[in-house]
């Protein structure tokens, strides 16, 4: 398939390496890869704070970079900025150039779920994982159940993406898909919350005895790695991209 990749403003001036990862297993894959320039915030810390007016000329000039791109999927590593592109394009622009566009945007472990799934590994990862299930992707993309929900048959995308990756195992921290504590803004905002519930999450994924906290979205990833420091805790961040990489 030929992938334009979406890149968001966090990743790229705080964690290039999960852009590399991504760019790098989607070629491994076989996918053409281009990278439409022009690609700014997706105006998602003003949203969260109320501030849409602000947001919008943000929001409009990501989306224009992707109007009229020959492509046959957007692709985004990261959960919460994907859902807030969504939700901001479909909020600022009703034209049907700009449907086009939300209609091919997709998170990676969506994409490598759902659209063009792996077929196989090519090496094993011998290491233990303790699996961050960031907020956005579990009640926004689907990507898994999330524990609160009741009645309805359970799934896991983002397991059964890595689950067959050999030597690999998966393990989850207490109360699984509890908050980390980033919340973008919120974090500034409500700082000593923010940081209590990042120092017992960071703690809890250390109490797995895993070598990686691994997670698809790099905000929570990142809040994570600075309480794991903080705390001199045994264990690393990873995204996803860089562990399914590492497979290929």
């Amino acid at each position: 398939m030929k992938i334009a990749l979406f890149i968001p403003c966090l990743v790229n001036q705080m964690m290039p390496e999960v852009a590399i990862a991504t760019l790098t297993l989607l070629e491994k894959l076989g996918h053409q890869v281009i990278f439409p320039a022009g690609q700014t915030c997706c105006g998602q810390p003003m949203t969260n704070s109320g501030c849409f007016d602000e947001a919008k000329n943000t929001t409009l000039k990501l989306l224009n970079a992707f109007k009229g791109v020959d492509c046959d999927a957007i692709v985004c590593p990261a959960a919460s900025c994907l859902v807030a592109a969504k939700e901001n394009f479909h909020e600022f622009d009703g034209s049907q150039e700009a449907q086009e566009v939300i209609s091919k945007l997709y998170e990676l472990t969506e994409f490598l779920h759902d659209i063009a799934p792996i077929k196989a590994f090519a090496r094993p990862v011998a290491a233990k994982i303790s699996m961050q299930m960031s907020c956005h992707g579990i009640r926004m993309l689907n990507l898994a159940t999330p524990t609160e929900q009741m009645g309805k048959q359970r799934f896991n995308k983002v397991e059964a993406v890595l689950g067959n990756i050999a030597g690999l195992e998966i393990v989850y921290p207490a109360r699984i898909d509890e908050c980390c504590g980033f919340g973008g803004t919120f974090a500034v905002d409500e700082g000593a919350v923010s940081a209590k519930m990042g120092k017992d999450k960071a703690q809890a994924h250390a109490a797995t005895g895993a070598k990686y906290v691994v997670g698809f979205d790099p905000s929570c990833l990142l809040h994570l790695d600075g309480m794991i420091r903080r705390q001199k805790l045994p264990i690393e961040t990873r995204h996803i991209a860089q562990i399914i990489n590492d497979a290929l």
